[in-house]
C-alpha cells in the first residue's frame, strides 16, 4: 500500500525510563535493485503481536517526508530477499535494532524508540505525524533523554546506518 510518510526523529542520550507498550525486534536487509532503487525487507517480531514480515520501498519527497510503497510479505519472500542480499556483487546492507513503542493516548499516534547495537549505539526516537504542520508534544520520557532533532539527516536514516553485507 503506498502512502504519504511524514515523521520527526529525535537523537536519545538513553532509552525511556518508561515500560512501552510493545518491544519489537527488527532484523532490515537492504537491496538496490537493477533500476538504482533501494528496497527494504523487514522481520518484525513483537513480544505483544508475534512475527511478520514487510517489503517497503520508500521514495524522499522533502525533509522528513518519504512517499512509501509497503506491503506484508511471506516468510518465504522475505528468506528469499535475504537470500539475494548475501550473493556476490549485491549491492545490499543489514541493520537490526530493537524498538518501543509508546501510543499517545487519545489519538493513533505512537512514538518509537530505536535502540541501534549494529555497533553504532544510537538511540533515536520518532513519530509519524499526519501533517507537517501539526504540533508535536513530546512526552516527559522522551524529552528528558533528549538530545538533539534529527529529522532530514541522511546520516541518520536506517539504511545509512545499516552496515555493508560482506561476502567471504
Amino acid at each position: 500500500m503506498q502512502h504519504l510518510e511524514i515523521e520527526r526523529k529525535f537523537l536519545l542520550k538513553a532509552m525511556p525510563d518508561k515500560e512501552p507498550s510493545e518491544v519489537v525486534n527488527i532484523y532490515q536487509w537492504y537491496w538496490k535493485n537493477k533500476k538504482g532503487i533501494w528496497e527494504r525487507a523487514r522481520s518484525w517480531e513483537s513480544n505483544t503481536k508475534g512475527i511478520k514480515w514487510i517489503h517497503t520501498v520508500k521514495k524522499t519527497i522533502s525533509k522528513g517526508v518519504n512517499m512509501e510503497d509497503e506491503h506484508e510479505i511471506t516468510q518465504e519472500e522475505f528468506d528469499l530477499f535475504t537470500q539475494r542480499c548475501v550473493l556476490p556483487k549485491e549491492d545490499s546492507r543489514f541493520i537490526s535494532k530493537e524498538r518501543w513503542i509508546y501510543p499517545i493516548e487519545g489519538s493513533d499516534l505512537y512514538w518509537e524508540v530505536d535502540k541501534f547495537d549494529s555497533g553504532h549505539h544510537l538511540i533515536v526516537a520518532e513519530i509519524e505525524i499526519p501533517k507537517k504542520t501539526f504540533k508535536i508534544t513530546m512526552p516527559s520520557f522522551i524529552k528528558d533523554k533528549f538530545l538533539m532533532e534529527v529529522t532530514g539527516i541522511k546520516q541518520f536514516s536506517n539504511r545509512n546506518l545499516s552496515n555493508k553485507v560482506n561476502i567471504k
